[in-house]
């Protein structure tokens, strides 16, 4: 758990240095055709955030697809065997 939340933490503070040092030398950002601004570091912040956040989410579904996989695997395995007496 607590590795889990210094790597949260740790995106969200490297998120705002790497923004306030583009903010800072006036990085261009060639999707606006602008230097970035502190609503461009916010979104990325919320970006890294939500993502975050959806593949938290997504793990049960990836748990699932692993559990019918091996469930198909045990069928697969009862339609190819072959049956003692021919």
């Amino acid at each position: 758990m607590g590795l889990t939340l210094f790597v949260m933490f740790a995106s969200y503070a490297y998120t705002f240095f790497m923004g306030s040092i583009w903010i800072e030398k006036g990085i261009y950002n060639s999707a606006f055709d602008r230097d970035y601004k502190a609503g461009d570091i916010l979104g990325c912040f919320f970006g890294i955030v939500f993502g975050a956040f959806s593949i938290g989410i997504a793990s049960q579904n990836i748990k699932a697809v692993g559990e019918g996989k091996v469930a198909g695997k045990m069928i697969f395995d009862i339609i190819d065997r072959k049956p003692e007496i021919e």
